[in-house]
């Protein structure tokens, strides 16, 4: 297709095509024409045109097109590279090269030419370095290196403008909400004030500038100089460790920061910057606690499914999602199971099963679609942990004998996770039986998970000179690593559920407990790190509450999130019933995690007062919805039928769809014999007299004996 000479010039000079590089527009038309379905002979016509204007990027951009059309994807980058030899600051050029670069070869190899096109290119073409910085981003959070990928998501947001910044924003987001990743890592951190000479300020605000580009490498090098000037100054240490980790040198930057720590006069500065370091240290270690998946082929799935239920110790789920289900084209899910191992006590969680492993069961339903994916027969994969799997496999092999045609040892294994061995402790694999509640089972993982911290106490720790954190607690010196010990220890506890109080193990170690600062809202929420948010008063807090206990939920901070909610509840001061809502939505979320039902039901009934208007039977029946979900973590509490006969009373005869939702969630909690609760009732007909309700009205009935029926929306 031939080049308008009236479009924007490819070369990038913001100049019309015709006006620009009108002297090499015939042969660019012709090669642009011919580049579709005479691709070599435009690759010759470019590179004879190339000769004679070796300067013209409009030229070399066309060339290095047509070659990654012919797929020759080197030499379109040789290309590139020769023209930025002699010209070393085009902004195009420096994008396009980083770009292909990046792709092919990756950051490490890419590095200091991204950094180069940040630099030059940002003003001009800032949408473009946001692309780029997102995909670095994105080879960072796969690798591990969470820090890295947040900042690079951090640039890309700054850079980029609507839809795209739209989808930045949503994609750091999850990032932050992500309550698989520790609060320390998807939280931003703040480089340090340093003081000195007029040259030492001086190099710190190039390296800030520096850094506000993404340039982190550039920026570490200047800090490393004033590291070699100003060696016992921690805040220059601490700045160079957070450059390195934003580079994605994570092992270099908690390197820097654990010596920085030893340096900042500034006690909670330097607990934050040890507990940061121990963090990365925790992320990269080398000795890790891995989970493994194997695969085994396996024949006739109908037969092994009914082995299966014949065996001991073999658990099938009801709760998987089939329809929403992953799996490979023209194979179905048939069945997810756990194997399990007996009680090793009588009380407690030890009076429970424990998981051995995780088994899901596939067949192949459509031959030529699976045989698409290389699936050729039905197989079953195997999860658990790795000192597990051969129990597990052995197990297996002797459940369902001839079944599985892998032989023994030939099982396809991969490691699929992994945790640092400090958090064996808390791997509790106890399984639920049916006839024990919800909020009974999440009572004892509170037990666990306590029990857990007392067997972290006494464990060594190479962080604390391996010394137990109880035998450190008697060293003064160790001090600021046990506390940032016991940081680390919490960020990570508090991914899971029912974690354990972390002021509870700052007692335990008699810790002085961190010090606390005022919060007014004149600083925004995403300004704090994680470290500083746990230790914002939120008793005196003056900010905004609801925004300050919904960053503290985020971050895992269940506890002080509560604090922030009660308050607001307290004052009572909202612009209108549905911020009250919201409000005592969250606090019932907050209560039903930390167990309390009773709470948690509490807020939902508050919440179901104060609604109005002429949403108020659809917000209502949500909210009913929601509490009943609460109440089915106790199923024998008497308030379900109480909350059933609601539904059938006041909203079965308008949405008697919502009969087969709630007889789903009975069914999936074994509580099919609740099902009668919502027969018969007003909705079926029942009583005498009968009477209308009214929102508003006495709740009496109307006649003596007569059932009251309620309309919605009246």
């Amino acid at each position: 297709m031939a080049l308008d000479s009236y479009a924007l010039c490819i070369c990038g000079s913001g100049k019309k095509l015709k006006f620009c590089c009108q002297d090499v527009l015939p042969e660019l038309s012709r090669a642009s024409t011919l580049r579709e379905n005479q691709p070599e002979v435009a690759l010759e016509l470019l590179r004879t045109l190339q000769k004679r204007f070796p300067d013209k990027e409009s030229v070399v951009r066309e060339l290095m097109g047509v070659l990654l059309d012919l797929r020759r994807h080197n030499e379109a980058v040789a290309v590139g590279a020769d023209f930025l030899k002699a010209h070393p600051d085009h902004p195009m050029m420096l994008l396009l090269v980083s770009e292909l670069r990046l792709v092919r070869e990756g950051f490490e190899a890419t590095r200091r030419l991204l950094h180069r096109a940040f630099q030059i290119s940002s003003r001009q073409y800032p949408e473009k370095v946001a692309g780029l910085a997102y995909r670095v981003a994105m080879e960072m959070l796969q690798r591990g290196s969470i820090l890295a990928g947040r900042e690079h998501l951090a640039l890309s947001l700054r850079l980029s403008r609507g839809e795209t910044q739209q989808t930045v924003l949503s994609r750091l987001m999850s990032v932050e909400g992500d309550r698989n990743l520790p609060a320390m890592c998807r939280t931003t951190w703040s480089l340090l004030p340093i003081a000195g000479s007029d040259e030492v300020v001086l190099q710190d605000q190039r390296a800030r500038k520096l850094c506000l580009l993404g340039c982190w490498e550039p920026a570490s090098i200047l800090y490393n100089r004033l590291a070699d000037q100003l060696p016992t100054e921690g805040a220059v240490w601490f700045n160079l460790g957070l450059c390195q980790l934003w580079d994605g040198r994570d092992r270099e930057g908690a390197s820097s920061l654990h010596h920085a720590a030893t340096l900042l006069t500034d006690a909670e500065q330097a607990t934050d910057a040890e507990a940061l370091a121990q963090m990365v240290d925790q992320l990269w270690s080398q000795e890790r606690v891995y989970v493994v998946t194997a695969r085994l082929q396996v024949r006739s799935v109908s037969e092994l499914v009914s082995r299966l239920r014949d065996a001991k110790n073999v658990r099938f789920l009801k709760s998987h999602d089939h329809e929403d289900c992953e799996h490979f084209p023209g194979t179905d899910h048939v069945s997810e199971v756990v194997l399990l191992q007996d009680p090793v006590g009588t009380t407690g969680l030890s009076a429970l099963p424990e998981s051995l492993a995780d088994l899901d069961v596939f067949d192949v339903v459509d031959a030529e679609a699976a045989a698409a994916s290389d699936i050729s027969s039905p197989w079953i994969d195997v999860t658990t942990s790795e000192a597990l799997l051969e129990r597990s496999l052995q197990f297996l092999r002797e459940v369902l004998g001839d079944l599985i045609v892998t032989s023994a040892g030939a099982e396809v294994r991969e490691r699929v996770s992994s945790e640092p061995p400090m958090l064996l402790p808390f791997e509790l694999r106890h399984v639920r039986p049916d006839e024990m509640s919800s909020l009974e089972y999440r009572r004892l993982l509170g037990e666990g998970m306590s029990a857990g911290v007392e067997v972290w106490l006494s464990q060594p720790l190479a962080v604390l000179g391996n010394r137990s954190p109880l035998e450190a607690a008697g060293v003064p010196e160790l001090r600021r690593c046990l506390t940032a010990a016991v940081l680390v220890l919490h960020d990570l506890l508090r991914r899971r559920d029912m974690d354990p109080a972390e002021s509870v193990t700052f007692e335990r170690l008699q810790l002085p407990a961190r010090a606390a600062f005022p919060f007014d809202g004149s600083v925004h929420l995403g300004a704090f790190n994680s470290l500083s948010l746990g230790r914002i008063d939120v008793d005196t807090a003056s900010g905004n509450l609801r925004e300050l206990g919904s960053r503290l939920g985020m971050m895992g901070y269940v506890r002080l999130a509560e604090r922030c909610f009660d308050r607001l509840l307290e004052q009572n001061q909202f612009g209108d019933w549905t911020e009250a809502v919201s409000a005592c939505q969250t606090r019932a979320s907050l209560a039903r995690v930390s167990n309390n039902l009773e709470l948690a039901c509490s807020m939902l009934d508050r919440a179901r007062g104060l609604v109005t208007g002429p949403d108020a039977f659809r917000i209502r029946l949500e909210l009913d919805i929601r509490h009943l979900s609460y109440l089915l973590d106790d199923v024998r509490n008497p308030a379900v039928k109480s909350l059933l006969h609601r539904f059938r009373d006041q909203y079965l005869m308008k949405v008697p769809e919502l009969r087969e939702l709630l007889a789903d969630q009975l069914t999936a909690v074994g509580a099919t014999d609740l099902l009668s609760e919502l027969d018969g009732g007003l909705a079926g007909g029942a009583g005498s007299g009968g009477g209308l309700w009214l929102p508003g009205s006495s709740a009496e009935a109307p006649a003596a004996g007569g059932g009251q029926l309620w309309l919605p929306g009246q």
